[in-house]
């Protein structure tokens, strides 16, 4: 039989943490025929960001499975047992391990995966008689139903024109050596990336930096537990239920909720720029870049003293967070698309499923690993036709809706 007319019940268009967790839990489902490609040669969990040292800002337990399936063997207890680090994993007694575990933790998920494809690119999707056509660059495959799990993209201002001296944050650690013998760096952005970025400079940077962000202040995540009850299926429920205009309205008021910085790290700042006292080193609040030119000036604009001003800078790091992209793969399906369902499907028929690029009709936490595991399970119990994965109800001790 040909590759070609093997029907999959479900091909994912891209491997990050979300649809490697979505491999993972269709594991254990003999019946279910998957395959999950990538164009990347590996997983490789945002390598440009991995800074030795640096935390996750999800506790352990949100894992790629365990909040859904903690019976798996593809939880993070079971990679720890698996490298026999039980026991110093549980006397050390931090619940948020580093990055760089992470990351290995997901390819060690990821070599037990023989449905997962690398170094295939998606090049289009086409419906044929209610089957999904799926070209790549090697061959084609057809499939009852899509997710699309391709992760989000730099988000860089319009006018700005990126070089090896001019970079979004997500190069940091790619072009970190290029930095060191200039003058002045200028970080903009005040989220954990810009904050992670500042820190690993103020101890490996000799010269001037500075830190400018749009916000009224440097602000932590709101990580107090009644605000943890948002990034639930109580919560994810209720907003849904909001227009689309009060959605935005609410989206507005939550930077806290997931564009704030660890508490733990801004003391760490803190106490270093004491160590230091270096008058070199500075932190701006209120300040919006507006202008950059090819001579590195900085054009900035103060939001409460409504002044502009201009910094020359030998480099420029954005940490201007993400965006969604836009899959030019969708074109020939564009016409079957339509705002995201409650169960994650964008199309009438529930055929086409998307993780993390539905923020504007789920919430803030669509990017929320912790909520992986839980989109997983309501995406495959929609593909299932039953409740395979128990979804738990009342989640929050808050109602957010009339009594």
């Amino acid at each position: 039989m040909s590759v070609e007319k093997k029907v999959f019940d479900i091909v994912g268009i891209g491997i990050g943490p979300f649809n490697l967790g979505l491999a993972a839990l269709c594991h254990n489902i003999p019946d279910l025929k998957c395959l999950f490609i990538d164009q990347e040669p590996e997983f490789n969990w945002h390598p440009g960001m991995m800074i030795e040292g640096t935390r996750m800002q999800v506790p352990f337990y949100a894992d790629l499975v365990t909040l859904s399936d903690p019976q798996s063997p593809f939880s993070y207890m079971a990679y720890l047992k698996a490298k026999e680090k039980m026991f110093r994993f549980a006397i050390r007694e931090n619940y948020f391990i580093k990055r760089s575990e992470y990351n290995d933790y997901c390819r060690w998920v990821a070599g037990q995966l023989s449905t997962l494809q690398f170094s295939t690119t998606c090049k289009s999707i086409q419906e044929e008689g209610g089957i999904y056509k799926v070209e790549t660059n090697k061959e084609s495959y057809l499939a009852k139903h899509i997710v699309i799990g391709i992760g989000t993209i730099p988000s860089i201002p319009s006018f700005v024109k990126t070089s090896d001296r001019i970079f979004h944050s997500s190069e940091y650690l790619l072009k970190k050596s290029n930095l060191l013998d200039t003058d002045h760096i200028a970080i903009i952005g005040s989220g954990q990336s810009a904050a992670e970025i500042f820190n690993d400079l103020l101890n490996s940077y000799p010269g001037k930096l500075t830190w400018f962000t749009r916000s009224s202040r440097f602000f932590p995540m709101d990580f107090s537990k009644l605000s943890l009850e948002l990034s639930t299926p109580d919560y994810i429920h209720h907003f849904v239920s909001l227009s689309p205009g009060k959605r935005k309205q609410v989206l507005q008021q939550q930077d806290d909720l997931y564009k704030g910085i660890n508490r733990e790290l801004i003391s760490a700042i803190y106490d270093r720029l004491d160590d230091l006292d270096d008058p070199r080193i500075q932190l701006y609040p209120n300040c919006e870049l507006r202008e950059l030119s090819n001579t590195d000036e900085l054009k900035l604009y103060h939001l409460e003293l409504k002044e502009s001003f201009t910094v020359q800078a030998n480099c420029i790091i954005l940490a201007t967070g993400y965006q969604p992209a836009k899959p030019a793969f969708l074109h020939h399906t564009q016409h079957l698309i339509s705002e995201a369902n409650r169960n994650y499907s964008i199309d009438e028929n529930n055929s086409i499923f998307i993780q993390n690029a539905e923020q504007s009709t789920h919430g803030f936490n669509a990017s929320d690993l912790s909520l992986g595991p839980y989109r997983n399970a309501v995406i495959l119990n929609s593909i299932l036709g039953h409740e395979h994965f128990t979804i738990e109800s009342n989640t929050s001790f808050q109602h957010f809706g009339l009594p």
